[in-house]
């Protein structure tokens, strides 16, 4: 018997996505009448939350997946200076980052 594992990561902008979408959906169909001056400033004032939420965790989003990305290039550089290194019968420092006899 196969047993499958699906990891799904649980994503806020995803689901901040699927809010609006559903209030948008609720209030159409509950109203169709125009908005008043009250409610259009209310409106406007959730969508510039909405917004800045928005780019608060793509801001976020980015600079971890920056420092994971840096991570993964020096974590490679050590790896292939090392093989350098040894493909050329030197000794390789991880301090200075340099091959020596």
């Amino acid at each position: 018997m196969n047993n499958f594992t699906t990891k799904v990561p649980f994503s806020g902008r995803m689901a901040l996505l699927a809010i609006i979408l559903s209030v948008f959906a609720f209030v159409g169909q509950a109203n169709a009448n125009e908005f008043s001056p009250k409610e259009k400033a209310a409106i406007a004032k959730h969508h510039q939350i909405i917004e800045e939420q928005l780019a608060e965790n793509d801001h976020a989003l980015e600079s971890t997946l920056q420092s994971e990305f840096d991570a993964q290039v020096e974590d490679s550089e050590q790896e292939f200076m090392q093989l350098a290194c040894t493909a050329h019968g030197m000794d390789f420092d991880d301090t200075t980052g340099v091959c020596f006899e």
